[in-house]
């Protein structure tokens, strides 16, 4: 899974995700301390049932 920043306000990170219609808002302190607008993250995603 890919996102994409898109807007940092606060403490608060809008992440879109993989290039779609779908936003997520993030809060800051779970990401790098030189996070960017713009900048793209990859997350591995695991569904462990």
């Amino acid at each position: 899974m890919k996102l994409k920043i898109i807007k940092i306000e606060n403490r608060v990170v809008t992440c879109e995700v993989d290039g779609s219609d779908y936003f997520y808002d993030i809060a800051r302190r779970w990401l790098a301390e030189d996070i960017q607008e713009g900048d793209v993250i990859e997350i591995e995603y695991k569904n462990e049932q």
